[in-house]
Parts: structure tokens; C-alpha cells; sequence
């Protein structure tokens, strides 16, 4: 990891060995060329995010990893994202790697419009496929490319939650075509790539996946064993009442079903009524681990309790930078303290004490609109969470303490 313009920037090992696998490819000073232009114009592309979001009052990472690099953001709690600010964060990106390159082409006396213009010398060309090709079929409509998301982000306003599983379904549709039009005309040079989008939305059409799933059993006797992720003790299903989802991906697991296990998890998070199920207090962390494994990389915000469930889990596997992520953009939509107190708790495990007392101001103004049993959680979490343990002599923090009392 390093920091650049403010921003941490994680290159994970997958980057390496796809810029590596370039080079072996081509063997010759082409392939250096690309790998080298591959991994500048992604850097910048990532840049243009992180800086849009930086823009937007949001605190931003950077990650590199194999055939993909990725930004995440974290919303000021008091700046909510609107759907404009989100599609200009997803713009920033190809925009800023378009227009980079193209002017360093034009400097170089290159027609980026023009590919016989960029066979002038390996250089020149390696640019033409890292910017502007590369940053141009990112605007592709189809997810997890930005285009998808500037394209989902239109359709939240007519479909709301639908949205995204309407544009995983276009996606996989789009995608399909286009890899039977490349293979079947001779140009099945872009076959990695085309995989890769297809399996990534594969996994998003089974994440949207409505509850149900055969993961999920419909049983009305717990077990010693599955009521001990729950309250410890073993006995039967009040009415409406229902295992917790993390039991369920659990036994799918146990069967070797990965899939059913992320589905089964995620369209809990996607479920809007009312959850009956307690969290996996009981669970060790080896078996809570092998779950969030399965997960993708970018999160649904889900309902407000199954979220902040995540995000605790998250935050107690050691993870803090992802628990704040997520809870701050759970935060964004559902506005309660439990998902602010989070990623205070995350902010501070990480050290950055500022960023932990803003939320804890965000995670007050919310126990306002909240049941009075809220504004108790979170003074025993101030008193009690061991993140808190280096802020507790802080003044500001004890300011924030004497209010809620």
C-alpha cells in the first residue's frame, strides 16, 4: 500500500500478476509497453473516482487488483450522495483516463480516432489500447463497468430497488450477445475480458435473487446447534419468526454450496420487511469468516438491521476499513445510529479520530427520529466498545457522551 494525492491506495497481488501474464504473453517491448500503460491509466482512472468523490465530502480508497481496480467511498453523514453526485463519481473515472491519453497521444502526433495512426511506434499504441480504448469500453451499459452504474443509476429513478437487478438481467443479456457476435466473427481476443464481466454478473444475478432459496429452510425446530448462532438455547420458532440467515449459509456451506450461501445472505440484505431473526452472536470467527468469503467485494446497503449485522461482523473479523465502507453506505440510505455508531467504532479502531467523532455526532442526530431504547445502545456502546477505549478521555467525546445522558 501507498498514498498518493491523500488517497491509500492497496495494489493486491491479482494486479501484479495480470500486468506479469501481459508481459508474458507478448515478449516483446509491445507487452512492456501495455503493461505499463494498463497499470498508469488504471491508477488515474481510479484517481478521477476518488477525487469526485473527495469532491462530494466523501473520504476515498483506491484498490488495484486482477483485470479490475476499484474505489471505495465513504459519505460524509451530514452530505447524503444524490444520484447526480453518484453518476459524476462514475464518469470521473473513464473521464479522466480518456482525457489524459488522448492528450498525451495528441502530443505524440497520434489520431486517437485512428488506429493505423497509432502503429507509428509500440509506445503509441500501447497508449491508444490503455486510455481511450480501455476508459471507452468502461462506459459500456452493462455492470460492474462504470456505464452500468451511470446507466443504474437512471433506471433508480423510475424502478427504485428493482433497478439493479433489472440491469444485472440487461447486462447479462448485452454481454452474451456481444461475446457470440466476437467469437463467432474471428475476434475472440477479448474472451478473458467478456469472462470476466460474465461471471461477475452471474454472481450479481444470484445476489438479487429474491428470498427462498433452498438455502434458506423453512423449519420451524432449532436445533442446539443453530439456535446456538442465535440465543444459545434450544426450542422452537416463535410465529413469523425465522433462523438467522448467517445459520442458513452456514449449513449451505457445510454443504458445499458457495453459491447459496452468498444468495442467501445477500437477498437477506436485499429483503425489505421487518427482520425476526437474531444476530450470530454464538458463531465463531473461523465459521463467520468462511461466509464473508463468499461475498463479492461490493455490498448491497440492504435493510437497515441486516446491514449493520454485516457491518458488525465485519468490523469484529478485523476488517475496520470495509466495516466503516459498508455501514457509511448503509448510513447513506437507511440514517440510524446503529450504522453510524459502526463505522465510528471503524473509524477509531483505524486511528483517525476526527472521522470517529463526526460519526459519532451523525449517530446522535439520528437517535432523534429513533425509539428512546437507541439512544441507550449507543451510550452503552460509548461506554463499553474497546474501539472506544482511546477516546473516552477526549473531550469532545465526553462532550458527546454528557449530551446523550
Amino acid at each position: 500500500m501507498f498514498r498518493l494525492l491523500g488517497f491509500d491506495v492497496h495494489v493486491r497481488t491479482g494486479f501484479l500478476i495480470f500486468l506479469a501474464l501481459i508481459v508474458f504473453l507478448y515478449q516483446d517491448r509491445f507487452g512492456l509497453w501495455l503493461a505499463g500503460g494498463i497499470a498508469i491509466f488504471t491508477l488515474l482512472h481510479e484517481l478521477g473516482h476518488a477525487l469526485a468523490a473527495r469532491s462530494a465530502g466523501a473520504e476515498a480508497s483506491i484498490s488495484l487488483d486482477f483485470l479490475a481496480g476499484y474505489t471505495s467511498f465513504r459519505p460524509d453523514p451530514r452530505r447524503p450522495l444524490s444520484r447526480s453526485r453518484r453518476a459524476l463519481i462514475s464518469a470521473a473515472g473513464p473521464g479522466v483516463q480518456i482525457g489524459i491519453s488522448v492528450s498525451i497521444l495528441a502530443v505524440m502526433g497520434v489520431n486517437p480516432l485512428s488506429i493505423d495512426s497509432a502503429r507509428i511506434s509500440d509506445a503509441a499504441l500501447a497508449i491508444w489500447w490503455a486510455g481511450p480504448i480501455i476508459g471507452a469500453l468502461n462506459l459500456i451499459p452493462v455492470l460492474p463497468l462504470d456505464g452500468g452504474h451511470l446507466a443504474m443509476t437512471g433506471l433508480e429513478t423510475f424502478l427504485g430497488q428493482r433497478a439493479l437487478r433489472t440491469m444485472v438481467i440487461a447486462s447479462l443479456v448485452i454481454t452474451g450477445t456481444g461475446a457470440v457476435l466476437m467469437f463467432t466473427t474471428g475476434h475472440g481476443s477479448f474472451g478473458i475480458f467478456i469472462a470476466f464481466l460474465l461471471l461477475n454478473q452471474f454472481q450479481m444475478l444470484q445476489s438479487t435473487a429474491k428470498p427462498g432459496s433452498k438455502a434458506n429452510p423453512a423449519t420451524r425446530y432449532i436445533s442446539a446447534e443453530a439456535n446456538g448462532w442465535q440465543t444459545g438455547q434450544p426450542g422452537m420458532l416463535e410465529p413469523g419468526q425465522r433462523m438467522s440467515p448467517w445459520y442458513d449459509a452456514h449449513v449451505a456451506l457445510s454443504k458445499g454450496d458457495q453459491g447459496g450461501a452468498m444468495g442467501v445472505i445477500l437477498a437477506d440484505l436485499r429483503d425489505d420487511k421487518p427482520p425476526r431473526w437474531t444476530p450470530p452472536t454464538a458463531a465463531t470467527a473461523e465459521q463467520l469468516q468462511a461466509i464473508v468469503a463468499v461475498l463479492p467485494r461490493d455490498l448491497p446497503a440492504g435493510n437497515d438491521y441486516s446491514a449493520r449485522v454485516l457491518a458488525d461482523i465485519l468490523l469484529a473479523l478485523g476488517d475496520a476499513q470495509r466495516a466503516g465502507e459498508y455501514a457509511a453506505s448503509g448510513f447513506a440510505h437507511h440514517r440510524t445510529s446503529p450504522l453510524a455508531s459502526v463505522v465510528a467504532r471503524s473509524a477509531a479502531r483505524l486511528g483517525d479520530i476526527d472521522n470517529s467523532l463526526r460519526w459519532l455526532h451523525a449517530a446522535i442526530e439520528a437517535t432523534g427520529a429513533e425509539p428512546e431504547g437507541y439512544k441507550a445502545l449507543l451510550i452503552r456502546t460509548m461506554d463499553q466498545s474497546p474501539d472506544f477505549a482511546a477516546l473516552r478521555n477526549h473531550p469532545v467525546f465526553q462532550g458527546i457522551r454528557s449530551a446523550l445522558a
